[in-house]
């Protein structure tokens, strides 16, 4: 039974991001977030350019995320978002972080062309082997050389060392533990740090990022 004109639209999917890219619900979000509130938020500071390889947004339960153990993914031109959310910024910095996955794959000679994000990801991971094998974990420098994502490098992360204490160790390297896990990451979670209102952490912790993403906010917007 449609109870209100917000039902209505997540049954139709009247939600529209950048005045063309359907919304679906596929389930329920919880009544305490307004989807619509959230589009305006990212519809006020993300330039449409942005969002040119974006086709549609779903939200809803998918079995992706139980396979690859993430609440959200960017795929053939789709975001898939998980409806099982604890408030709206939450399902704001999933958002966020799914559109910087697009603006790689519309961007990405601007963005890893010149290789200095490449350059001061890898400087980084080497920095945190060095952390981590002076507090006496059994660390691997071949895997801390790698720029892609390894679910086997990305479980010792989490359940070895783990993020509670990888993000001590890692503070003023990384913006976050999961940004360690591969250079596409590092990326995303320094857009979605700068559009969360945070810009400064990015400028002074990660550089290559901060003038990447300026550079394409200020020629794109």
């Amino acid at each position: 039974m449609i109870k209100s004109s917000r039902d209505a639209r997540m049954l139709i999917g009247e939600y529209v991001l950048g005045n063309d890219i359907p919304v679906y619900i596929i389930n329920a979000l919880p009544e305490t977030i307004d989807l619509q509130d959230i589009i305006d938020r990212v519809d006020k500071i993300i330039p449409r350019p942005f969002l040119y390889e974006v086709e549609a947004v779903y939200v809803g339960q998918f079995e992706e995320f139980y396979k690859m153990n993430v609440n959200a993914f960017f795929d053939n031109g789709a975001i898939y978002i998980s409806n099982a959310q604890d408030n709206a910024d939450d399902f704001l910095d999933d958002l966020l972080h799914e559109i910087a996955h697009a603006v790689e794959v519309g961007f990405s000679a601007d963005i890893y062309a010149d290789q200095s994000i490449r350059d001061e990801f890898l400087g980084k991971r080497k920095r945190l082997y060095t952390i981590l094998a002076t507090e006496g974990y059994d660390v691997n420098m071949a895997d801390f050389a790698e720029l892609g994502f390894s679910e086997e490098f990305d479980n010792f992360l989490y359940t070895e060392v783990g993020y509670p204490d990888l993000r001590a160790l890692s503070s003023g390297l990384f913006p976050s533990p999961y940004s360690i896990t591969s250079i596409r990451e590092y990326f995303a979670i320094g857009f979605e740090t700068m559009f969360l209102g945070r810009p400064d952490d990015i400028k002074l912790n990660c550089p290559s990022v901060f003038r990447k993403v300026s550079f394409l906010y200020n020629n794109y917007k």
